[in-house]
């Protein structure tokens, strides 16, 4: 009856003991009436789901981060992995993959994981035909610095191009 006892209490207390699953952050957002918990970290997350990208409506607009969303750049938005997770998106028809930040949340329509901004949508496939099974995992933070890294000097080089000067 003790062992129960202990058993019910470390349950109840969420000790991570018996709890299964990623562990919530604590924080919260509110879209149509529908709760999404942020996770505490993206450490292992794995998901495979439906793939959706988004455009037009949106480009210009701040996301989630408060960066501007821009549909010609490669970023993504997710419910509950935390803001600038770097993740892996594999199109599991083509096995096409790419590396996208997380910049913003959605997409807010059932059996979707993951939206891709338009430029990263036409480089996995996505684009045609709107919606695409993928393999969303998070990358290790050691390879996420790394990725941050390379894009900075990528941008960095393109701001100071003979052509950009031109402009």
């Amino acid at each position: 009856m003790a062992a129960f006892l202990l058993c019910l209490a470390l349950l109840a207390s969420g000790c991570g003991i018996l709890s299964s699953g990623p562990k919530r952050s604590g924080k919260s957002y509110v879209i149509n009436g529908q709760r999404y918990y942020i996770l505490a970290t993206s450490d292992g997350y794995k998901e495979k789901g439906l793939a959706s990208w988004y455009g037009e409506p949106f480009h210009g607009r701040k996301t989630a981060s408060g960066e501007v969303y821009n549909m010609y750049e490669f970023s993504a938005a997710h419910k509950t992995l935390p803001l600038q997770t770097w993740v892996e998106v594999k199109n599991l028809k083509t096995n096409q993959k790419m590396y996208l930040r997380i910049n913003d949340r959605g997409p807010f329509i059932d059996g979707r994981i993951i939206d891709l901004s338009r430029a990263a949508a036409i480089e996995l496939g996505v684009h045609r035909p709107g919606v695409v099974q993928v393999l969303v995992t998070a990358v290790p933070k050691d390879q996420a610095r790394r990725l941050a890294a390379a894009r900075q000097r990528k941008a960095s080089r393109r701001a100071v191009s003979p052509v950009a000067s031109l402009k």
